[in-house]
């Protein structure tokens, strides 16, 4: 009796096809760093993405030379995957399938759907602690389609509409929030859509809608009482904050600092209607208090002259923050967090893994978009009379214009 398991590239490649027709929030990651992780040379566990020049314009003829300042952002090979399963000889003789459909159906399936799974869930996670622009109220769904036009205006007035193709993430409560007329406020996706992706609804404000349980509830931060900026002209990615001992700030809290208004990056001035700057924290904080308490966040702040400009005036002493702006009495408060995304906003890469010699079969499939590949080795354990079978995947996350190309939306 032939042993199916033996075929290991099969598995592979079987596997990698499944997990990638599963996914819907890492297909809006961008790819176009792949192959800096492919050249012959080891490129270490990062790379280095370098954003274009932006340069501000003089008035006059006199010569007028800018200095060339290029932005960079990271993009780190440190997400690993693994489903791994065994059995013992006697398992394998009485027991184990034998067909590959029925070994399909019953192992290669529900791993490729767990590794699909861990892939979506990780990448939301990313995108909803790195995305600072935001709109909706924790702890309540939206109701009406408003707030995700709203979500779609953020984009538009940050220059979103040159990154391209849009998805919008919506949890199930939020879905039934939208009410019964639902059938009509979306056009229907299109047939290839439908057949490859789980949980697509339709489009709406230039967003395809998914249904997606890869997003994350959140916990907002518990301020006691006011938190100000200490110290006037703060610019990066970090400020000075007076704040209440004890106060705590969690890694993908939201905030806006009052008189620190968004301009649009390319005008460099205010698209209409003024409105706070939201920003994103990257690191958990719990206050000593006495005003020295540092405050890291994303994106950099970057003030009048600056050729990066993204605000209309720099954080005054004392201005006042505002915790996830929308939300009434946030403090502590629980809800899960819908993702507008764009393919430019996030990075994802993939990394060919080692097929090592010394075991009984191993095999790798690799995607030549996506980067993401899956490993199948099988190995038997003399000492216990086992096989054992591992599935590895590797991959890694960035930000690209994170402050540009996605948008979250406050729900319960």
């Amino acid at each position: 009796m032939a042993n199916n398991f033996l075929n290991t590239t099969w598995v592979s490649m079987q596997v990698l096809r499944l997990l990638l027709n599963k996914l819907i929030v890492a297909e809006y990651f961008n790819r176009s760093w792949q192959k800096d992780f492919t050249k012959e040379f080891a490129p270490g566990s990062q790379v280095t993405v370098k954003f274009p020049q932006r340069f501000t314009v003089s008035d006059g003829m006199s010569y007028d030379p800018q200095g060339i300042n290029r932005l960079q952002t990271p993009v780190n090979l440190d997400q690993w995957m693994q489903v791994a399963f065994e059995w013992d000889d006697y398992e394998e003789a009485v027991k184990l399938e034998r067909s590959e459909s029925e070994l399909q159906a019953q192992y290669f399936e529900p791993a490729a759907a767990a590794l699909a799974q861990e892939c979506d869930s990780r990448c939301a996670r990313w995108a909803y602690q790195n995305a600072s622009m935001e709109v909706g109220a924790l702890g309540t769904d939206p109701t009406s389609v408003s707030t995700y036009f709203s979500a779609r205006q953020r984009l538009e007035e940050n220059a979103a509409g040159v990154l391209g193709k849009r998805c919008m993430l919506i949890s199930s409560s939020m879905m039934t929030s939208l009410g019964t007329n639902i059938t009509t406020i979306f056009h229907p996706a299109d047939e290839i859509t439908k057949s490859w992706k789980e949980g697509v609804i339709g489009e709406l404000g230039a967003f395809m809608f998914y249904e997606s349980q890869s997003l994350f509830s959140h916990t907002a931060g518990i301020w006691a009482a006011g938190v100000t900026v200490n110290g006037a002209n703060q610019t990066g990615t970090s400020i000075t904050i007076t704040a209440t001992a004890g106060d705590t700030f969690n890694v993908g809290d939201k905030f806006s600092i009052a008189n620190v208004n968004l301009v649009n990056p390319m005008t460099r001035r205010i698209p209409g209607k003024a409105y706070n700057k939201v920003f994103t924290v990257t690191q958990a904080l719990t206050a000593a208090g006495g005003g020295a308490d540092v405050l890291n966040f994303m994106p950099p702040i970057y003030g009048p002259t600056s050729q990066y400009q993204n605000v209309d005036a720099l954080p005054a002493n004392s201005a006042a923050l505002t915790l996830w702006p929308g939300t009434t009495s946030p403090n502590g408060k629980v809800g899960t967090v819908g993702l507008g995304l764009t393919r430019q906003a996030f990075a994802i890469v993939g990394a060919k893994l080692y097929v090592p010699q010394s075991v009984e079969k191993a095999g790798v499939a690799q995607d030549p978009d996506t980067g993401l590949s899956v490993r199948k080795v099988k190995a038997w354990d003399p000492v216990r009379s086992v096989q054992v079978n591992r599935m590895d995947s590797l991959f890694g996350l960035g930000n690209l214009y994170q402050d540009n190309g996605a948008i979250t939306v406050a729900g319960a």
